[in-house]
């Protein structure tokens, strides 16, 4: 089962990366793509989820890819904290959307990412962009307004 497991992130890991490979050829030479994945923690841990790397430093013009490895469930990755100064500093997306809370809240927000599934975005402006990645679909859901593991994209 083991084996199995790792032949599929495997798989995965290498169709994310001919993604990036055919982006980066039709893009300039200097744009490059950062992936983070997302996937579960051991059990021992307090978290369920685990974020690698949890803090990225891209130059301007690099696009981040977000993939999902937790095996039968979706996640989110949501920009909250400065949602209108991510969004504007955004050259171009796949997966996200511009989202008003009920509180008033802003939020850049991707799809449910399912098992094996990306987003992602490509930076045009400089700055930190703090996100949250959520589970869905457990008793984390989104709606409980639990925030289950966190990142940083700083753009330079």
């Amino acid at each position: 089962m083991n084996v199995k497991l790792n032949f599929k992130r495997t798989s995965i890991l290498m169709a994310a990366a001919m993604v990036m490979i055919a982006f980066v050829g039709v893009a300039s030479a200097e744009n490059m793509c950062q992936i983070i994945t997302i996937g579960q923690t051991k059990s021992t841990s307090t978290q369920p989820l685990d974020i690698n790397p949890e803090k990225v430093t891209v130059p301007v013009g690099t696009c981040t890819i977000w993939v999902n490895f937790v095996r039968d469930q979706a996640v989110t990755v949501s920009f909250r904290e400065n949602a209108k100064a991510c969004i504007a500093s955004v050259d171009a997306s796949t997966g996200f959307e511009g989202y008003e809370l009920d509180a008033g809240e802003s939020c850049y927000l991707s799809e449910r990412l399912k098992h094996g599934k990306t987003s992602s975005i490509i930076w045009g402006t400089p700055g930190v962009y703090k996100y949250t990645i959520e589970l869905l679909g457990t008793p984390y859901d989104v709606s409980s307004g639990k925030k289950l593991a966190h990142g940083v994209i700083e753009v330079k």
